[in-house]
């Protein structure tokens, strides 16, 4: 066998050398740019070749990243290429070249991987001299590329850490940025003040002018509400509320995940966001719905929102959603305790209305029990003093309850007390105090009434019956009489005429007034109390003295409503006892 020329012995040695050197030289760098750049030198000035470039592949795209490129100005540093058809194995010439790369001149390529893991490519355009690539060269090619992968691998792996290092840091910076402004945040319930925060972060974090924060809230219309919905323009920096509308939003509440919109392609019903500069739309979700939307503008720099920033306006999203939802919570409990301060005064005025005790006759035995289902109620009684030996009781129930039934009531009072000194008979004060109501009142608001006088030398009651539950008469034997004499309830008509009725007591008899909250209170399987039953029980008691009376009464309805915390109507009674 004949041994290998001077020459050929010369170009193997040379070979071997210049692989030995580049090997080191590229294991010597850490830096993937330097790496990957004298690697594509090297093989350019070895092969004699003008044009080349050295791709990363980037497993997240799935695409190829141009890490270095010579000699070909259409692939720039850092754009991504699709190539379609690469054999990771084995070296590509000719027909084999992606036709992704074969259009930029490349006519030859060499996968690099290490190990099971695959780094990229290096692409390669023609010999400057035209000639094809010899065998000696593409061997020489491989082993550089096989040698290199190591060094590519390595610079690889560092450039990684490095991006995680930054990453990392800027997850930290966020997590600090975030710490401190929800300090801010929960520093403050004035709902200005957050406005102000929320603006300052996207100015100072994003550099981001345009932005618009809406809220859903749970109470109602606000003054900065679009009509129709419950969810509110909180702040529009930069961009005109009309462009909002009710069918934008509703539509923008509906959306299940973030909406980008592209410059290029805009669907129709998002124009009007493009143009007022809206290019991001964040929905912040709470229990699965959307409970506010931060819509924001492009940033100042011109690039793009990066997956990271979007983390972070999520997070800030929601703290500001949490905060300014707070605020409207604790205007809502200020307004709620100035709202139960006020009932309670009017509660405690009410109360003085009423007679705190029922002026004492010698015959009579008495006893009285208001307990409203509010603050306020709706019912009334009253028992005045209009002569040594007379005492004039009224009851009233008012339509309604709470705060209005009460100013009703009030007014029921007034007048009332305002005839009680006048020289007037029970049917003409009725009629005068119906003719009040009626002219002073909407035609919902009616008053059923009951007043009369006992007079303590005769034993007689004479009284009126507007329209009210019939007092309840249980005479000593058992027997009972119902008072109903009088006419329509108060309030219907202006010019309604009223009769009186007369009963005498005589000892042992028990008269009772009471409105229907009585009789209507409410079991918890919804049965009502009913007028038999009290009939039976004002039987059964008639025996004791009117305190005790009222307090078995009480206690029955205590035992069937099973102590309800919330009574269905006022209830308001008066026993009345003959001794």
């Amino acid at each position: 066998m004949a041994e290998p020329s001077i020459d050929t012995r010369k170009t193997d040695r040379f070979d071997l050398r210049a692989l030995y050197e580049t090997s080191q030289l590229l294991s010597s760098s850490l830096d993937l740019e330097f790496v990957l750049g004298n690697l594509l030198l090297t093989a350019m000035s070895k092969l004699l070749v003008t044009r080349g470039s050295a791709f990363v592949f980037d497993p997240v795209m799935d695409s190829y990243k141009v890490a270095a490129s010579k000699g070909i100005t259409d692939l720039k540093k850092g754009e991504y290429c699709s190539v379609s058809g690469v054999n990771k194995e084995e070296l590509m010439t000719g027909d084999d070249v992606p036709e992704e790369l074969a259009a930029h001149g490349i006519a030859l390529v060499f996968p690099v991987a290490f190990g099971h893991r695959e780094i990229g490519l290096i692409g390669l355009g023609p010999k400057y001299t035209q000639q094809p690539f010899g065998e000696q060269e593409l061997e020489f090619m491989l082993s550089l590329v096989n040698m290199s992968s190591s060094a590519v691998h390595n610079s690889l792996m560092v450039e990684e850490l490095r991006q995680a290092n930054r990453d990392l840091d800027g997850k930290v910076q966020q997590l600090n940025t975030l710490f401190d402004l929800s300090q801010e945040f929960n520093a403050t319930v004035d709902r200005d003040r957050l406005v102000k925060l929320l603006t300052f972060a996207l100015m100072g974090q994003m550099l981001v002018q345009k932005h618009v924060f809406l809220l859903r809230t749970q109470d109602g219309a606000k003054s900065d509400s679009v009509e129709g919905t419950n969810i509110h323009i909180v702040t529009a920096k930069g961009v005109k509320r009309s462009v909002l509308s009710e069918e934008m939003i509703e539509s923008l509440s509906a959306l299940e995940e973030m909406l980008l919109i592209d410059d290029d392609e805009v669907p129709e019903e998002w124009q009007s966001l493009k143009d007022a500069g809206l290019t991001l739309i964040l929905p912040i979700k709470q229990k699965g719905e959307t409970g506010a939307l931060l819509c924001l503008g492009s940033k100042m720099t011109g690039e793009q929102y990066q997956p990271d920033e979007i983390e972070f306006l999520y997070a800030l999203g929601n703290l500001a959603f949490v905060s300014i939802q707070n605020s409207y919570l604790v205007d809502q409990q200020i307004e709620k305790e100035r709202l139960e301060e006020e009932m309670r005064l009017a509660r405690e005025i009410q109360e003085r209305l009423q007679p705190s005790e029922i002026p004492g006759l010698a015959s009579l035995q008495t006893a009285s029990m208001a307990i409203p289902s509010r603050y306020v109620a709706g019912d009334y009684f009253d028992a005045i003093k209009v002569g040594e030996h007379k005492i004039l009781f009224a009851i009233a129930d008012v339509t309604g309850k709470g705060m209005p039934a009460s100013l009703l009531m009030s007014n029921l009072q007034a007048c009332l007390r305002v005839l009680v000194p006048m020289d007037v008979s029970l049917e003409e004060a009725a009629a005068h105090i119906n003719r009040v109501i009626s002219e002073n009142t909407g035609f919902d608001k009616f008053i059923t009434y009951v007043h009369g006088i006992y007079d303590e030398e005769t034993k007689t009651f004479e009284y009126v019956n507007a329209g009210h539950n019939p007092p309840t008469l249980v005479r000593a034997n058992g027997d009972i009489e119902w008072l109903e004499t009088g006419g329509l309830l108060l309030g219907v008509m202006a010019d309604a005429v009223y009769e009186r009725g007369s009963v005498t007591l005589m000892t042992g008899d028990v008269l009772t007034l009471f409105t229907d909250g009585v009789t209507e209170a409410m079991s918890p399987e919804e049965e009502e109390y009913g007028e038999e039953r009290l009939e039976k029980l004002l039987q059964d008691t008639r025996h004791m003295s009117a305190s005790e009376i009222l307090n078995a009464v009480r206690e029955d309805i205590r035992v069937f409503t099973e102590d309800a915390p919330v009574l269905s109507d006022d209830i308001t009674m008066i026993v009345i006892k003959s001794v």
